[in-house]
């Protein structure tokens, strides 16, 4: 090497340039790797567990070796952007799992901003997850501020090309790689398979967690704004969309056909009440509950109900789902971006077919979940929002109206709306008194210690003790309307509906949710109550598993509501149907099994030893595949239209 060129190479681009490319590619996995720390649910690391990894190191080059070939400042802006873009990404995704269990696609971030009034779930998070988000901020802050700003000598740009290249390629072949695994699956007449299917996760893209466990953090993302973001701006898109509402008609004219059956007509014609009862978990319910205890007890009390997650929010998934009849799509897209579809199979349309008034009643503005928009696109004429029957200097009203679901019946305007006359009446309520969080000095808790102070201390655990005080706090919601309606006389006439839309998921205390609510897994919290009452109606419970999208063909039998449209899920009285739970990871619960999509376990909801078949095990993970995939395909074609 002449003196010229090494001069030359060492105020260029000296080997500090290899060194500091490799610290950026190691700083790229790293993000990857704490992504892999929170996101994998292992109790053991076998091949397959670890291609998260394996994908987040051919996607650290890829990102590292495009970031290289920048000139200069632009290198040094770049590699910020990606990195703490990456952060960001993985950041909310860890957070989301450890508090959910489930991950979210890049288009359910836009519900952040809606959470953002429960952000001190956060506070109960690992001290890893912080410490280590912490250090990974620092890292990259260091990182960019040293950031070298000499010119590359092109044998190395050369380098980065080849390394960027080769990793991309791999990238983007390795799916196939791992489908050979498939060859041991029995796909049972299905072109979808078992759950267990790499091939139709990756290619499905079904479960945004299931996804990640195949391909890792970047290619997830990768996916996600491709399939998303790029490809429904393609001529292929439209073609797509024929062929998909062509295989909902065939999933539909293969299910059997559900007749009249003892319980059709039962409630004809009869007012509806219907009580979203926000995180009331079925543990919730006793001696703190006597009104919804003695309406359980009277009524058809669902003893084996199930709330699975589908999309990014929980609430308004199931709100979503008792309405109409589907899920929100497990392959994420903002809810609202559905408020165009057509819902004329929705109970609320259904109902107003039939003569009847329907509003939603709920406490919140009508821009949170975009309600104000949804309510009417779902039939109900409108969403009544409490704050409006509030004047602006009434700060007294107006703390009543965040507190207390009871200001439904306090105020005489609201409750002119909601015993409206002339009509059979549906009254959708969502309550709000038991959403976490679960502490002392939580402002639901703080106000409702003053009205029930002898909660404070009950039990010996803040969060029981919290949770108790709010499920009280939803009785006398309960209480008030029984009252309300017997002094307008039209308790003999109306039918409460009580559904409630997930388990206690803001609860930290695990081992102790786990004891109160009597199970040991994950997919087992999911159960939670649905009951039905009217006067005169015969107590009964129903054993048989059922899940949300159940709840509305249920109601319209008991109304006679004969629906021209097909639905998801079934009447729970039909005869012919068996009861199942669908989860969005491939998961599912059918009769005394659950398996678990995340852990790839098999277990026994009674306890008591099973040999579960191959058969049994292919049959279902087929069938709950083509549930997830035909009710995303509902909402992508607007079928109902």
């Amino acid at each position: 090497m002449s003196n010229k060129y090494g001069k030359y190479l060492a105020k260029n681009d000296g080997p500090q340039r290899g060194l500091c490319f490799l610290l950026h590619v190691f700083a790229l996995f790293l993000i990857e790797f704490f992504s892999f720390f929170f996101l994998s649910q292992t109790k053991s690391l076998t091949d397959a567990q670890l291609w998260p990894l394996a994908f987040g190191g051919l996607w650290s080059l890829i990102l590292g070796g495009i970031v290289y070939l920048l000139p200069g400042r632009l290198s040094r802006i770049g590699f910020g952007i990606v990195y703490f873009a990456s952060l960001v990404y993985a950041g909310f995704q860890t957070g989301y799992y450890v508090l959910f269990s489930e991950m979210m696609w890049l288009s359910e971030l836009r519900y952040a901003s809606e959470g953002a009034d429960y952000a001190d779930a956060l506070l109960g998070h690992p001290i890893g997850w912080w410490l280590g988000l912490a250090a990974l901020i620092v890292l990259g802050v260091l990182l960019v501020w040293k950031y070298p700003m000499k010119k590359k000598h092109w044998a190395k740009r050369l380098v980065a090309v080849i390394l960027a290249a080769v990793a991309g390629y791999y990238a983007y072949n390795l799916p196939e790689t791992f489908y050979a695994q498939d060859k041991d699956v029995k796909y049972s007449g299905s072109d979808y398979g078992r759950s267990q299917s790499v091939q139709a996760a990756y290619e499905n893209m079904f479960n945004p967690h299931r996804l990640y466990q195949i391909c890792g953090l970047y290619q997830t993302l990768c996916k996600d704004v491709y399939t998303h973001y790029i490809f429904p701006l393609t001529p292929n898109h439209a073609m797509e969309q024929a062929k998909a509402e062509a295989q909902i008609d065939a999933y539909f004219n293969a299910q059997p056909e559900a007749g009249d059956n003892a319980m059709t007509g039962l409630l004809k014609g009869k007012n509806v009440v219907l009580v979203l009862m926000e995180s009331m978990d079925d543990w919730m319910i006793g001696e703190h509950t006597p009104t919804i205890s003695r309406l359980m007890e009277e009524g058809i009390q669902f003893t084996r109900f199930y709330t699975p997650a589908f999309g990014g929010i929980r609430t308004f998934n199931t709100e979503f789902c008792i309405n109409t009849g589907s899920y929100l799509s497990s392959q994420g897209g903002y809810a609202f971006d559905y408020v165009t579809n057509r819902y004329g199979q929705s109970l609320a349309h259904q109902l107003r077919e039939e003569g009847y008034s329907a509003k939603t009643f709920h406490y919140n503005t009508p821009t949170f979940y975009s309600r104000g928009e949804f309510s009417p696109a779902m039939g109900y004429e409108e969403y009544v929002c409490y704050e409006d029957y509030v004047e602006e200097t009434d700060e007294k009203a107006r703390r009543n109206i965040l507190y207390d679901d009871l200001f439904l019946f306090e105020d005489e305007e609201l409750n002119a709306e909601f015993f409206r006359e002339g009509k059979p009446t549906l009254n959708f309520i969502i309550t709000r008194s038991a959403h976490l969080s679960y502490k002392y000095n939580e402002v639901l808790s703080y106000w409702g210690l003053k009205k029930y102070p002898e909660y404070k201390g009950l039990t010996g655990n803040e969060e029981t003790d919290c949770a108790y005080l709010k499920a009280k706090l939803v009785d006398d919601l309960f209480a008030r309307l029984l009252t309300e309606l017997e002094e307008k006389g039209q308790l003999q006439n109306t039918v409460i509906v009580g559904v409630t839309d997930h388990y206690t998921y803001g609860y930290k205390d695990m081992a102790s949710l786990y004891a109160l609510s009597g199970v040991k897994e994950d997919i087992l919290l999911e159960r939670v109550p649905w009951f039905i009452w009217s006067p005169g109606l015969e107590a009964q419970r129903v054993d048989k598993v059922v899940n949300t999208a159940d709840v509305l063909p249920t109601l319209l039998n008991l109304l006679d509501v004969d629906s021209e449209y097909d639905y998801m899920g079934k009447d729970a009285f039909d005869e012919d149907y068996e009861g199942f739970v669908p989860f969005s990871n491939g998961g599912w619960i059918y009769g005394d099994i659950a398996y678990d999509g995340s852990t790839k376990e098999y277990i026994s909801i009674s306890g008591k030893e099973q040999t579960i078949s191959a058969g049994l095990q292919a049959e279902m993970a087929s069938k709950v595949q083509e549930f997830i995939r035909i009710n995303n395909l509902i909402l992508d074609t607007d079928y109902y239209r």
